[in-house]
This record gives structure tokens, C-alpha cells and sequence, in this order.
């Protein structure tokens, strides 16, 4: 290891943009993610990493990589670098070849790329999966490929983000051998992991991440001792109630929130004016962009009421669309009952189906099924148009209001959203299943497939009452965009969701 400084990240705080438009005004994170992270990385260093909460290695790792940019500090390098993460390419849509291509391209001179990729296709792994696509694979396989990659990719810098946690043992034997490697070639390393064994055997220097926040910096093996005590401690708790006091600082540190609610509270102690905690440059935006929207409404009022014909085309009136073109345009519904019926057979309960373009107000909708339009009661259809103005979140923001299951391991089970029936039908426990669904044995988790592939899944929901006081809110079915990709769509009568992935 040299003292060479290939990375600096210096204080770098990241909060989760707040959903909610006046928590926005007022300057409010909807989660701090990480709190005040300083590290530097040297040539020929590896240096770990550890969180036990993977979005917090994610949302580092993001940072570290600049594809995202912090809420303060900044990030300093001029090397090269790579980020190999599982859950960045399980909805990757092409096959390994390309995908394959695409990281080479990027990360290789021409002259040796060409040799490189023949090399790799040469090998059991990559032959086997060399034509199919990245997101069937399984995360084992490509945790695997990622790290054959990283042996052949010319950068300074590698970022392994919880690579670890998808390698059987003599995956991992062959893992450590990589990053040994790597240190050997003078490469900078980070390794970020949410287990502590990979860190006290491969790593240099100790980062340990508690809540977002530094809470160990220094000497590996004082940072595995002081880990393992604090695991102990943990261990020996014998209550919720217990567990819910464990660390409360370190909890209470990070809520961005609570500290807001604290200066509010101080301030008016001080007889502080209310308008001084606020954002004055969000108002100031704000109010700029309310002006504008003003002046362009009546821009186009004063254009429909004083222009008259300009939109005929010399003074004839435009004549309806065909019966062709009408009929084009589709939209969605989500069958809500149990009892609807389309080709002689009963649709399953949350299936997707094409209606003709009516109102969310018609009292039937027309279901295409095969080319044959059937008659449904508006009672049994939840109205879905992709191109309307939902009120856009992101899927972290509603895990709280779904099922445990769901919530705890949704990076698993969205994961085959996507992909095709087969990586679902094969490789997970069934239930019920025909060619439209799938039930898994014993997990409240259905998904729905179209054209041989997962297009949505459904599962409970909980605690409606919150979701509709934190969102602003009537009760009734809700229908959300997810800022990461899809719709959540709550049937409020059966109190479940269906995430449509798109």
C-alpha cells in the first residue's frame, strides 16, 4: 500500500428527496440515508466498508461512483473506477453478450478488448449464459460474472458493493483470491459489505456505518472486536421494548425530521420568527414557477377565447376520427372482483386487461380479451391510465404500509418483476399457478404474468390509515408512480397492493 490518495470523500451527507410538496418547501429530507462520511482510499489499499442496512451501501456506493450527487460534502478522485453491484442488473434487459460489450467498451482499450471477450466466452460460466438475458440469471451467477469482470476491466479504483452475500463458500474462496489480487496490482479497493467476515479477512483499513453514521474508524482487527461487542449487546436483548432503547442516540442522530422538530421548538422558545426556518431559495423557485404557470394559463385562455377558428383549417369544421382510429387507443383496468368473466373464463383476481378509452366515471368498461370485447361492471375495475398524473413516490417511501414479508426482502421478490415466467415457476416454491399467475406456498405474494413474462405481483397491504394521513389522502383506491419504475396500485376494499412493473 502507498500513500498515494486515489479517493476522497469528504462529509458527505445524502437525504432521500421528501415525497410530500410542503415538506419540500420546508427544506425537509424524507430520509437521511447517510450523515457526515469521511474516507480516504489509497493506491494498493482495501478498505471496508460495513452497514448492516444495504440501502446505506447502495446510496454510498452511488456517491462514491458520482451517479448521484450528495445533499453536502463532495467526492475528489481522478481515477478510473468501478462499481459492481448484483441489484444494479437484475432487471437488466439484455442478453450477457452485450452486457458483456457494453462494461469492455467502457473500461478497455480496443486492442485488448477483442482477446478479453473471447477469453471470457470461452468460460463454463459465461458460455452457458452467453445468449440469455442478465435478469434471468440467478444473483449467485451474477455475482460471479461481476467478479470475473473485474479481473479484466483497466481501472484504479474497484467498488465491490455486497458481492459477498451472494457467493456460496467456494464462491467466496474464489472471491478473496480476486481482491487479493487486485491489492497485489496496487488497485484501490472498496468493499462495501453488510457481513462482517469478508472485511476482517481481506480488508486494510475498517469504515463500520451504524444508522448512516461513522461509528468505527480505524485498525481492522480493534473494528472487528468492537463489532462483535455491540453484536453481543444486541443479543442479549429480551423485548421489543428493549430493542426499540438499543442505540436510540445513534437512531435519533439520523432522523433529519427530528432534528427539525427540535430547532422548531427552540426557536420558538426564542420568539424566532416561523418563516426564518424556512428554504428562502425553494420559496423564492417557488414562486417564480408559479408566476410562470399563471402567465402561460392565460396565455392559452386569451388564445382559445379570442382566436376562435385557428384551430380549423380554413374555417371548415375538423371532422370526427374513424371508428379505426378511435378504437386505437387503450387504456388499463385492474380487476378488483372476483366474479368477472372474459372468454369464458374468470379473469384472477389484480389481472391487468386492455378497456376501451372511457371515462373512470363510466359505469361499464369494454375488456378486449383475444380480440373480443366483453361488457364489465365499473364495480370490478380499478381504472389505470399509464399516462395520467399519478402522484409520484418512491417504493421505499410505501414499504412501511405493505405486508413484513414484502417489506423486509422486497429486493428479492421485486427482482423477478420483469424477467420471464420461468426464472418465477423454477426456481420458487408454487401454490396456485396457471399461465396468468403464480401463488408462492405459504408467502402472501402472487405474480402475474404476460406474454411469458412478469408484468406485475400483488401482496398485502397494512395500516391504510397512515398511508392516507402521510400522503394527504381520501380513502379509496389509490393509484401511485414510482419514481424507481411502475405503479403501486391499492385496492382499498381488499387492502392489497399490485406493483405493475413498466
Amino acid at each position: 500500500m502507498h500513500d498515494i490518495i486515489l479517493f476522497r470523500a469528504l462529509d458527505l451527507t445524502y437525504a432521500k428527496e421528501p415525497v410530500r410538496f410542503k415538506d419540500r418547501i420546508l427544506g425537509r429530507a424524507d430520509g437521511l440515508m447517510i450523515k457526515d462520511v469521511t474516507f480516504h482510499l489509497y493506491k494498493g489499499e482495501v478498505l471496508g466498508i460495513l452497514s448492516e442496512d444495504y440501502e446505506t451501501l447502495y446510496y454510498l456506493k452511488e456517491l462514491a461512483a458520482g451517479t448521484l450527487d450528495p445533499t453536502q460534502g463532495r467526492v475528489k478522485t481522478k481515477s478510473s473506477m468501478i462499481a459492481l453491484d448484483v441489484m444494479d442488473h437484475v432487471n437488466h434487459p439484455h442478453p450477457l453478450n452485450i452486457f458483456v460489450h457494453e462494461l469492455l467498451d467502457e473500461y478497455m482499450n480496443p486492442a485488448d478488448r477483442k482477446t478479453q471477450v473471447e477469453s471470457l466466452k470461452n468460460q463454463p460460466l459465461f458460455r452457458k449464459n452467453w445468449h440469455k438475458t442478465v435478469s434471468t440469471l440467478s444473483r449467485r451467477e451474477t455475482a460471479l460474472i461481476l467478479i470475473q469482470i473485474s479481473n479484466v476491466v483497466d481501472v484504479d479504483i474497484i467498488i465491490y458493493c455486497n458481492l459477498y452475500n451472494h457467493l456460496n463458500e467456494q464462491d467466496k474462496e474464489n472471491f478473496r483470491n480476486t481482491v487479493n489480487d487486485q491489492e497485489k496490482k496496487e488497485r484501490g479497493v472498496l468493499l462495501l459489505e453488510s457481513d462482517i467476515e469478508p472485511i476482517s479477512t481481506l480488508a486494510n483499513y475498517f469504515l463500520w456505518l451504524s444508522y448512516g453514521q461513522i461509528r468505527y474508524d480505524g485498525s481492522v482487527k480493534k473494528g472487528v472486536d468492537a463489532y462483535s461487542n455491540y453484536m453481543k449487546k444486541k443479543s442479549q436483548l429480551k423485548s421489543t421494548d428493549e430493542e426499540v432503547l438499543f442505540d436510540l442516540e445513534w437512531k435519533q442522530n439520523i432522523s433529519e425530521y427530528a432534528r427539525y422538530k427540535h430547532e422548531l421548538k427552540r426557536l420558538s422558545k426564542n420568539q424566532t420568527s416561523f418563516i426564518d426556518s424556512l428554504n428562502i431559495r425553494k420559496i423564492i423557485v417557488s414562486a417564480v414557477l408559479v408566476f410562470f404557470m399563471m402567465l402561460s394559463s392565460l396565455i392559452i385562455f386569451m388564445d382559445i377565447n379570442f382566436t376562435g377558428s385557428a384551430n380549423t383549417d380554413n374555417g371548415q369544421t375538423q371532422t370526427e376520427p374513424d371508428e379505426e382510429n378511435a378504437a386505437g387507443g387503450m387504456n388499463y383496468g385492474i380487476v378488483s372482483g372476483t366474479d368477472v368473466e372474459a372468454g369464458g373464463e374468470n379473469l384472477p383476481y389484480l389481472t391487468t386487461v386492455q378497456i376501451s378509452s372511457e371515462s373512470p366515471e363510466a359505469e361499464t368498461y369494454e375488456v378486449v380479451e383475444e380480440d373480443e370485447i366483453y361488457e364489465v361492471s365499473a364495480d370490478n375495475i380499478i381504472y389505470f391510465n399509464p399516462a395520467s398524473l399519478y402522484q409520484e413516490v418512491s417504493l421505499s417511501s410505501l414499504l412501511p404500509y405493505t405486508h413484513e414479508t414484502l417489506r423486509d426482502n422486497y429486493l428479492f421478490y421485486t427482482g423477478y418483476l420483469g424477467g420471464g415466467t420461468s426464472a418465477v415457476t423454477d426456481r420458487m416454491n408454487m401454490g396456485d399457478q396457471t399461465g396468468r399467475f403464480a401463488s408462492l406456498a405459504g408467502i402472501p405474494i402472487t405474480y402475474h404474468f404476460r406474454d411469458e413474462y412478469v408484468f406485475s405481483m400483488h401482496f398485502p397491504a397494512r395500516d391504510l390509515d397512515g398511508l392516507y394521513d402521510e400522503f394527504g389522502l381520501n380513502e379509496g383506491d389509490v393509484i401511485f408512480r414510482l419514481q424507481d419504475r411502475g405503479f403501486m396500485i391499492l385496492d382499498a376494499s381488499n387492502e392489497t397492493w399490485l406493483y405493475v412493473y413498466r
